[in-house]
């Protein structure tokens, strides 16, 4: 290979304590002395691999590992070129020219080119695929009118004047575009691979492609038991070390913890948060804070009294009153992870000088506070408006991980604080988009995941055309502020004040509200060197991951 790209970022002295991520460290050694023989990885996941088409999917979990774009994210939330040799950026920084490496290749050998990456943007946002993600697109030439019906997808700003030169055209600057283009969505599609397969594509192993360091194997494949092994035409092939990845739905957390103990499965999380404490000091644990936030969000469309109820800010502003997010946060997710600062994760941005988390400089943290008495004066006016002395709310929830914990200790907060209030729990089953489910309860507990590392990642969510907006708040100060946020050419002091100003609108209006910012927290077999953890994005990068003896 004639790349010099990057040459593996290995982790040669894993830190794995409290909340802490590991430290990757660069190196020109691969460590290949230490390395023991058996080179096969062994990880659990919570759902079965429904397709590996990657616009039908809402998360990418360990498929992340088998795709690759013109960025990858790296384990300090930044980013760095990919598939792309260079990039050139016109004046204005509307228009970026990426250069293709000349000797990257699909898992069957195709030369990767540009018109790949034209051909799965578009495909991304067709109305007949219409990708769950597709709205991170938005800002490229002409994408808002395509996702808004108005454009057909050839009219994306993107081309291919030859095979190695991608040219994308953007409506406005965007700072922020090298961290949406490291998300997965944004990688190529081998166009003439997916137009042989037709309806097949992407439906099993051998009707897919891959153009990341790992593909999944036909061998023994099925839903919940699967293998990714290594992509033989990878540009940097050398540098990926373990032999096999086997992924596997375990029938019960019994069975995945026995499998740990015995040492057949490498990491396995730890979902009983009661006796975490024990594992702590131990040299295989570990806990990850996630750019994610578990977030109250509102039914504010329609004509139902409890509907009108919701879309009285004072309303909203009570239950955020009534929270005690220390206790809920304890009593669901356990003491590794965190209560709500605000909509945007803690740790997801800094200050252009590196000084200032997003989230701590949040302005309007008082309205997250546990304020009783205030909580019920806003909730007594707010029944008094819409003419009511007491009113029953449904409350839905994920029936998966935590869910039902926090919606049973948020019910118990908010019944015992606010006067008149009843709460009927709505379980909701989780499915393949399950970010995407429609609200169909009064309040509704989601999980929203920054999918760049960028406080735009979160706050664009809550604008009034983005289909993660699930409660439907509008706000035209808000919107207008997040326009200019995208707007902006760089990462400068007036667009991180324009953000925080936008989340302030939010937090002062209960558009959302944020409760937990969820940690999980594993054990990992400690032979494991070389991931790269991740807060967004591809989560989880084994390219270069290897055992130790």
């Amino acid at each position: 290979m004639k790349h010099w790209r990057i040459l593996g970022i290995l982790m040669l002295g894993v830190i794995l304590t409290g909340c802490s991520t590991s430290h990757e460290t660069d190196t020109t050694s691969d460590s290949q002395g230490v390395m023991t023989k058996n080179q096969d990885l062994t990880l659990t996941t919570t759902h079965p691999i429904t397709s590996l088409d990657t616009d039908k999917l809402s998360q990418f979990g360990r498929l992340n590992n088998t795709i690759e774009g013109l960025y990858s994210a790296m384990g300090d939330s930044d980013t760095e070129l990919a598939l792309a040799k260079k990039v050139k950026i016109n004046a204005s920084r509307t228009t970026y020219t990426f250069t293709l490496w000349k000797d990257s290749y699909w898992s069957n050998g195709d030369l990767i080119t540009a018109s790949d990456f034209v051909f799965a943007w578009q495909r991304a946002l067709q109305p007949r695929t219409k990708a769950p993600n597709a709205d991170l697109f938005d800002g490229i030439k002409n994408a808002r009118q395509i996702l808004n019906g108005k454009l057909p997808a050839s009219q994306l700003g993107v081309s291919a004047p030859d095979k190695f030169t991608l040219v994308v055209h953007l409506d406005h600057p965007m700072a922020e575009l090298p961290q949406r283009l490291a998300f997965p969505l944004f990688g190529p599609q081998n166009e003439k691979f997916a137009k042989k397969m037709g309806k097949r594509y992407g439906t099993k192993p051998q009707y897919q492609v891959y153009a990341g360091p790992f593909m999944v194997s036909s061998h023994k494949f099925s839903i919940q038991h699967w293998h990714m092994v290594p992509n033989p035409h990878y540009w940097d092939r050398k540098h990926v070390y373990l032999r096999q990845i086997d992924v596997r739905m375990y029938p019960s957390q019994r069975a995945a913890w026995n499998a740990y103990e015995d040492g057949t499965l490498d990491e396995i999380r730890l979902v009983n948060k009661t006796n975490l404490k024990s594992f702590e000091k131990s040299a295989d644990y570990t806990a990850r804070p996630y750019s994610k936030m578990v977030n109250l969000v509102y039914r504010q469309r329609g004509h139902a009294t409890n509907t009108h109820l919701m879309r009285q800010k004072l309303a909203r502003l009570a239950i955020s009153h009534a929270i005690n997010r220390q206790v809920l946060t304890q009593a669901s997710y356990g003491s590794t992870s965190l209560p709500a600062k605000g909509i945007v994760p803690a740790g997801l941005s800094r200050g252009v000088r590196g000084t200032s988390d997003f989230a701590a400089a949040q302005p309007e943290q008082k309205t997250l506070s546990f304020l009783p008495k205030t909580a019920q004066a806003e909730w007594l006016a707010a029944l008094k408006a819409t003419h009511q002395k007491g009113v029953t709310l449904t409350l839905g929830y994920s029936d998966l991980g935590s869910g039902e914990k926090v919606a049973k200790v948020l019910k118990q907060q908010l019944i015992e604080t606010l006067p008149g209030l009843s709460i009927t729990l709505k379980p909701r089953r989780e499915g393949l988009n399950r970010d995407y489910a429609p609200v169909t309860a009064d309040m509704t507990v989601v999980t929203q995941r920054a999918q760049y590392a960028d406080p735009l990642a979160m706050l664009d969510l809550f604008t009034s055309d983005n289909a993660a907006n699930f409660g439907h708040w509008s706000n035209e100060t808000y919107d207008d502020l997040i326009d200019q946020a995208s707007n902006a050419p760089s990462f400068n002091s007036q667009r991180w004040q324009t953000l925080l100003k936008a989340e302030g609108v939010l937090m002062q209006e209960q558009g959302a509200t944020p409760l937990i910012q969820p940690a999980s927290t594993y054990l990992i077999n400690p032979k494991l060197n070389g991931v790269v953890y991740n807060t967004v994005g591809t989560q989880s990068n084994f390219k270069s991951a290897y055992f130790v003896h």
